[in-house]
């Protein structure tokens, strides 16, 4: 970096001030980004430009699948607003390939994230069904089958940046929403040492969101001891070097979907709320969350095959009233 660009980081009290107003503005013309469920959207504040949430479970407890959520639901508030020639969705993956990546995106009422992989549907099926991602203003960045050529580039968080860089050159588009799959296979450009890389990742993918002026969701993979809990909700401490993750994170969330390790019809939690064990129940618990207090539990109906998610509805045992319900915990 040449010395006169240092004073970029310098902010006179009237920079600071002028900063401030625009910060203010821009919050009042974009409220933020919401997960689109009104049990959670009614709990947490917004993801805004800047921040970086991370979500935390085991293998199998719907951490890719919740970040293919957001981005369809994002997308689909630039489609709505008519800025598809100016906005994205960016998902970063270390872990599927675009291709797998894509059929996760297509999934809806007529098609599953396993029909594809069963082979289950026909080709003129498929090319028809291809068309749709067009229209999704979603933009992936990863390895790819059918694209060998990039297979040796190290997808450091500086390469990222880079790729994110000539999208704005070629597209003139830029991304309100970055997603990031997932965290501990981050490289870093610095470290050879899997710890160090794994410390550090959090801080550059901050500093990321932070560059590109978006919020960052990053999938967090937790430890296994979370299986030999009770509850078997991760907490902030069961994150490979969990202090970093929970000191840079501005919202952190624990998943975990029973129905993959209990054996019983219900389960209870820790407030002493019965939960009844199906395919599809998936509780989501606040671990944090800044300029927010309270931690809360939020039993979700999460279709993984087909991304739907939506509050559970739970039967109240004494009036047999079913609605949805949440746990302050």
């Amino acid at each position: 970096m040449q010395a006169e660009n240092y004073r970029r980081l310098v902010h006179t009290p009237a920079e600071m001030a002028a900063s401030y107003v625009q910060w203010a503005k821009d919050r009042l013309e974009d409220p933020g980004i919401t997960w689109g469920v009104p049990a959670m959207d009614t709990q947490l504040i917004p993801m805004h430009p800047g921040e970086l949430i991370c979500i935390l479970g085991r293998p199998g407890h719907c951490k890719s699948s919740l970040l293919a959520y957001l981005a369809k639901q994002q997308a689909k508030r630039i489609v709505d607003a008519g800025k598809t020639e100016e906005q994205c969705v960016v998902y970063v993956t270390w872990e599927n390939t675009v291709e797998e990546l894509a059929n996760f995106l297509l999934a809806d009422a007529q098609h599953s994230v396993s029909d594809v992989a069963r082979g289950k549907l026909p080709i003129e099926s498929i090319e028809k069904e291809s068309l749709r991602l067009i229209t999704q203003p979603i933009f992936i960045i990863g390895r790819g089958i059918g694209r060998l050529d990039g297979a040796a580039i190290r997808m450091t968080p500086e390469v990222v940046y880079q790729a994110i860089e000539s999208m704005r050159v070629d597209f003139g588009i830029k991304p309100t929403l970055l997603l990031f799959d997932y965290l501990q296979l981050i490289p870093s450009k610095n470290h050879s040492d899997r710890m160090e890389q794994v410390a550090e990742a959090p801080i550059r993918i901050k500093e990321l969101a932070q560059t590109v002026g978006a919020p960052a969701v990053a999938a967090v993979q937790a430890s296994r001891r979370v299986d030999t809990y009770k509850e078997k909700i991760p907490t902030a401490s069961d994150a490979q070097l969990s202090s970093v993750i929970e000191q840079t994170s501005d919202k952190l969330f624990g998943l975990w979907r029973p129905i993959l390790t209990e054996e019983t019809a219900t389960i209870v939690g820790e407030s002493g709320r019965e939960y009844p064990v199906t395919d599809n129940l998936l509780l989501v618990r606040k671990l944090k969350e800044r300029f927010n207090r309270g931690r809360f539990t939020i039993p979700m109906y999460f279709e993984p095959a087909y991304l739907k998610l939506a509050e559970m509805e739970l039967r109240n045992v004494v009036t047999g009233e079913r609605r949805p319900y949440y746990d302050p915990d």
